[in-house]
């Protein structure tokens, strides 16, 4: 048993029906390699039975405090059932890319039993028709609380599933042997006690830290202040409010996506000096972004979209298997400059200047510092008030905004029960205000760049993923002729794009390319 912190906590304090905040990993394995002898979901099952005891999340669930006056605890579930948790499940004929993202957004869209351990791994079979893999591929859906982990920590966790080679004696060699001791749940008058002590020692910390770094504070609030007042002058002065991705979220989720050749991305970025693979992809979602709002009449001529860049602030080694240590940082995406050099120039040039800022506070850890000692009936009604109080929301984070996660994968082929890593990609939840998130995730030869977003906002991911298709073959068309200047209009006004948004979408959803070579 052990206490979950202020960061962790929030997640649970956050969330609502309509915006759950679990996060999800997505691993798609090709194995034509094992002949008659393919990997079962028994053999899955055994796996991951053997592993159960190398991370504490997988048997323990979460316990809340009487009117959530402390931090809740994670306790052991004393009627731990992996059946529950395991599930297993596959596509229908023709099994295709399209199949599988619609049963991806309906997984994904169900919250978690709060009653149990908050994890489950799906086992999806029938991957028969996905273009660039063979028949008889299958995917593990993993879906895990974000009070548990990030994408970062539940990406390490999933790798530890993996071997470096084919070979099945080295996963059975892979195997950690730990012990587990089962932990006793503390009473809800124990509980309510630690907490009026705890909270006492917090609210002491945190008037003494406060004052220790009051020049750090009042530089931070200054800065958030002209970033409040800067965005909500230009909501009043622009039409970026009207924008889908800025309005109320539903509960349900949609799930679209492709990969992309690495060496794209890396020439890319060698186009414009000291560029790297976040600025480009953040010049390639935001370009594609800019094409779906102008196809849909939601574009403000002039006006820039914004990102949400998650940035994992781990310390050199951490490697944490629980946990969140996450920072978000807003960039400018500059869509109204020309795309996609000058576009990438103007992101690299705003992102660095944002890192020279920020770089002293992110590293210190001392606004982290403060965080952590905010007493939990603050920190409960904060959360709640994060969605109910739509305009300061919307405020902070600007109308328009998306989400960019990355996940830095390795170079190195992996294999799970002899079975081939094809790629991986993340799902990251929607807040209010930012309706769009896109992942994107490094592994061998490719990138892996798939989004989510909310049903009601996008009814149509197929377009959403032909103006990301048509986005990257634009970029590949300037880097094969430098000097020739590409078309950058809606992908709707392209000749591969129908007449009309309803030709659009059944064109685009009739498209199965998930997995360019």
């Amino acid at each position: 048993m052990y206490q979950v912190d202020s960061e962790d906590a929030n997640f649970l304090f956050m969330e609502k029906a309509e915006s759950p905040t679990h996060i999800s990993l997505i691993y798609l394995y090709n194995q034509s390699d094992l002949g008659d002898k393919p990997v079962r979901f028994k053999h899955i099952q055994e796996h991951v039975r053997n592993r159960l005891n190398s991370a504490p999340v997988f048997r323990q669930k979460i316990k809340r405090t009487p009117a959530d006056i402390d931090y809740p605890y994670w306790v052991d579930d004393e009627k731990f059932d992996l059946d529950f948790h395991l599930r297993h499940l596959a596509l229908p004929k023709p099994g295709d890319w399209r199949q599988f993202c619609i049963q991806v957004s309906r997984l994904h869209s169900r919250p978690l039993d709060m009653t149990r351990p908050l994890w489950e791994l799906y086992v999806i079979e029938g991957l028969d028709n996905v273009q660039g893999m063979p028949a008889n591929s299958f995917a593990i859906y993993f879906k895990v609380h974000h009070c548990a982990m990030d994408e970062f920590t539940a990406q390490e966790l999933l790798q530890s599933l993996h071997a470096s080679s084919p070979d099945q004696r080295q996963h059975e060699r892979a195997v950690q042997h730990i012990s587990h001791l089962p932990s006793v749940a503390p009473k809800p008058a124990e509980m309510m006690l630690r907490g009026l002590i705890n909270n006492s020692v917090r609210s002491l910390r945190l008037v003494l830290q406060s004052a220790n770094n009051l020049r750090t504070l009042s530089k931070i609030a200054t800065r958030l202040s002209i970033r409040l007042a800067r965005n909500m002058v230009e909501r009043e002065n622009s039409d970026r409010a009207t924008s889908r991705f800025a309005g109320e979220l539903s509960a349900a989720r949609v799930f679209e996506g492709t990969f992309y050749p690495r060496k794209l991305i890396e020439d890319y970025c060698q186009a414009v000096p000291g560029a790297t693979p976040t600025h480009a992809i953040l010049a390639i979602c935001g370009e594609a972004m800019r094409r779906y709002l102008e196809h849909h009449g939601e574009l403000a001529q002039g006006a820039s979209l914004q990102a949400l860049l998650e940035v994992n602030v781990r310390n050199a080694g951490a490697h944490a298997l629980v946990g969140n240590r996450i920072a978000i940082n807003q960039i400018e995406l500059h869509t109204p400059i020309i795309f996609p050099i000058g576009r990438l120039q103007a992101i690299y040039a705003a992102n660095r200047e944002l890192q020279s800022i920020e770089n002293e506070e992110l590293t210190s850890f001392k606004l982290r510092s403060l965080y952590e000692n905010v007493p939990a009936p603050l920190l409960s009604w904060l959360g709640r008030m994060a969605h109910s109080t739509r305009s300061i929301n919307h405020a902070v984070m600007s109308a328009g905004s998306m989400g960019l996660a990355e996940l830095e994968g390795t170079d190195q082929t992996l294999y799970l029960l002899g079975a081939r890593l094809h790629g991986f990609t993340s799902i990251s939840p929607l807040y209010t205000g930012c309706g769009l998130m896109f992942s994107a995730s490094t592994y061998d030869d490719s990138v892996g760049l798939t989004f989510t977003s909310d049903r009601d906002m996008m009814p149509d991911p197929g377009f959403m993923r032909q103006c990301l298709d048509e986005t990257v073959a634009d970029v590949a068309t300037y880097l094969k002729n430098p000097g020739k200047p590409i078309k950058t209009g809606s992908a709707a006004h392209t000749p591969k794009a129908a007449g009309t948004a309803a030709g659009a979408r059944a064109k685009a959803n009739g498209k199965n390319k998930p997995l360019a070579a």
